[in-house]
């Protein structure tokens, strides 16, 4: 059989309806028909595919029942027995037939008109056995009818509608054949309609309530349905949106490492799966120093994005010709001045001008040291309000010299805090262990190991925040003399000079 949807998707003339009204399907109060052509249509589908196993057995069983019964026939009707049996045999093949087409798409098209068909006939062929038996003088197979309206009313899924006026139809049938043949007694007759009449009322009460409840299930599952497509084709727009402003905000980010001689540098960032707020950037000034900067600001979305975007103006214009602490205060007071509410920007800024590097910090992950001459690590804190939080914070700069083989790391707080599948963080600590094992490395290197731990300690666990790296590296004393081999060519002419 050809699949057929159960809920068409939601049309132009269709109509969203409000929360309040979800509970309440738009239908005829008694007719219980939808007013919307397009959704008598699709619930017509909706109800078919979830009736259809249940109507097939339903009539299995009528059929099985059907052909118990007849073994009473020579105990109730032994002379007619013959064609009582021409009936039942008639019914048992039409029966069949309908089974038969309810696995069609023809069949699954006019359902409600196959199973009005299904009682029509059942009860033409109960009503004939009754003018049969009730010639001789039986009145027994009258019940049958009843039976007949139980199935119409719930067990064939007939709408309220069909059913009611099918179910009439047959009393109103065997009313007539009764009193037009005259074959049963007057109080018989008023004894049978007095109970087909109140089961037929009975089961319109059933079927009115059974066909409301499918109706407001179908309502409900509908305008679920469509609302789901809604937010789908939002979020989809939103995620669009969120991948364009993330581009935008990586393509602002340095995209080569500065040339600074004896100096090797390197920075990583590996974005959360929305946009974040972790910046990184350097300028060099006109005598040869070098300004760097590392920012992370508190949550994502658009909001950090737009924060990110002014730091990033900001470092650019003023970063390289103003005294650190003094670019702090006026950043933060730009950036306060924004509007945003509950955002900062964490940051921490950097300038490496003849060996000398000068830190000052807003509240950033400390700057790790790493002394090759000594074998240890240092820490360099870089507390202090974030920017925007406070326009006149007095910043405290820090200032070191940097020796041969000395390595400077700075983060944002996404590789510390970074969660594994057993919510255990790394740690500070662990960040310091491993630049003790790979102080000795070039920068790129470092940052390389640094974020092959996060993905081995994440193992499968999804990133929750954007992990930033700058790092830099003073050359050794053994890299300068082979900085300077390369550059003069002292090794080709030093086999010259030997030959």
């Amino acid at each position: 059989m050809k699949s057929i949807p159960i809920i068409n998707s939601v049309s132009k003339s269709e109509s969203v309806i409000s929360d309040h009204d979800l509970n309440h399907p738009p239908v005829n109060k008694f007719t219980l028909s939808f007013g919307d052509h397009s959704i008598r249509e699709s619930f017509e589908r909706y109800a078919t595919s979830r009736s259809l196993t249940f109507v097939r057995v339903s009539m299995v069983l009528a059929i099985l029942l059907y052909i118990v019964f007849a073994l009473l026939d020579p105990l109730i009707m032994p002379s007619m027995v013959w064609k009582i049996t021409v009936i039942r045999v008639i019914s048992i093949l039409f029966f069949l037939g309908i089974l038969y087409l309810t696995y069609t798409a023809w069949g699954f098209k006019h359902f409600q008109f196959l199973m009005c068909m299904v009682v029509l006939f059942a009860s033409t062929g109960i009503i004939g056995m009754i003018l049969l038996s009730e010639s001789t003088g039986g009145y027994l197979y009258y019940a049958a009818l009843i039976l007949a309206i139980i199935y119409a009313h719930n067990l064939l899924r007939l709408r309220f509608i069909y059913a009611t006026f099918t179910t009439w139809a047959v009393i109103w049938f065997y009313a007539v054949a009764t009193l037009l043949l005259e074959t049963t007694p007057l109080y018989i007759y008023l004894n049978n309609m007095f109970f087909l009449v109140s089961a037929n009322i009975l089961g319109m009460f059933a079927s009115y309530w059974l066909e409301y409840y499918m109706k407001s299930v179908f309502w409900k599952e509908r305008n679920l349905v469509e609302k789901t497509r809604l937010l789908e084709t939002e979020y989809n727009r939103k995620s669009d949106e969120l991948d364009a402003a993330r581009d935008i905000q990586l393509s602002m980010l340095p995209q080569a490492s500065p040339h600074i001689t004896n100096y090797q540098f390197s920075f990583s960032m590996n974005p959360a799966s929305e946009v974040g707020g972790d910046y990184y950037d350097y300028v060099i000034g006109e005598d040869g120093a070098v300004t760097f900067a590392i920012g992370d600001a508190t949550g994502h979305g658009l909001q950090a994005s737009v924060m990110v975007t002014a730091i990033k103006l900001l470092f650019s214009e003023h970063a390289g010709k103003t005294e650190l602490t003094e670019f702090l205060k006026r950043a933060s007071r730009s950036i306060s001045l924004m509007g945003f509410r509950k955002i900062f920007l964490a940051f921490a800024i950097g300038r490496l001008h003849n060996d000398t590097l000068e830190f000052v910090g807003a509240g950033m992950p400390p700057a790790l040291v790493y002394r090759q001459k000594s074998g240890c690590v240092e820490e360099i804190s870089l507390k202090g309000f974030p920017l925007g939080s406070s326009v006149n914070y007095p910043y405290q700069k820090s200032e070191f010299t940097l020796e041969p083989g000395d390595t400077v790391l700075l983060m944002t707080d996404g590789f510390a805090e970074l969660c594994g599948s057993n919510g255990e963080m790394i740690g500070y600590e662990k960040v310091g262990e491993i630049l003790l094992k790979s102080g000795t490395l070039p920068p790129d290197k470092l940052i390389q190991n640094l974020n092959q731990f996060a993905g081995m300690w994440l193992n499968g666990t999804p990133q929750n925040d954007d992990i930033t790296f700058f790092a830099m590296k003073r050359a050794g004393i053994s890299e300068n003399i082979a900085a300077i081999r390369e550059e003069y060519g002292f090794d080709h002419l030093s086999k010259n000079l030997w030959n």
